[in-house]
């Protein structure tokens, strides 16, 4: 039988029910950091990606005078920071294009990733970036010239 006294001070629940509030904040904050860890992740492919097909882009702006003239190939240097930086604003990134060499094009696009779960931790926007480089060469009969 119990009397109402040993109804008050019974705590036999107490030490589960704090066990499972501790366990459960644990697991949504891991569950977060996974969340964003990977949106992060993929983030950075996306602007490895951009980079990369900004600079295949740019990579058709060539010089056929030079191809004509000296035997060479060069990329036009104007046009091809153009269509580059011309392709990320289209896919909704910023970013950079460099030709050095006349054939080597290098290209760095910007991204930003917004946190799902840790934005409510205080972080913020987080900047990531890809870069890409193309080189243009002739090649003829397997021999580059």
């Amino acid at each position: 039988m119990t009397t109402p006294g040993r109804l008050l001070h019974d705590e036999r629940g107490a030490v589960v029910s704090v066990w499972t509030a501790v366990i459960a904040t644990t697991m949504v904050l891991v569950l977060g950091i996974a969340v964003d860890l990977s949106g992060l992740v993929h983030a950075k492919q996306q602007a490895a990606d951009a980079a990369a097909q900004a600079a295949r882009q740019a990579g058709q702006q060539l010089s056929t005078g030079t191809l004509l003239q000296q035997g060479r190939l060069e990329v036009r240097t104007r046009q091809a920071r153009a269509a580059a930086v011309d392709y990320l604003e289209a896919v909704g990134m910023t970013g950079t294009a460099t030709v050095e060499d006349g054939t080597t094009l290098v290209v760095t696009a910007q991204a930003t990733y917004q946190p799902l779960f840790l934005s409510g931790m205080g972080i913020g926007t987080v900047q990531v970036s890809g870069t890409s480089s193309v080189r243009v060469l002739r090649v003829e009969d397997g021999t580059e010239r």
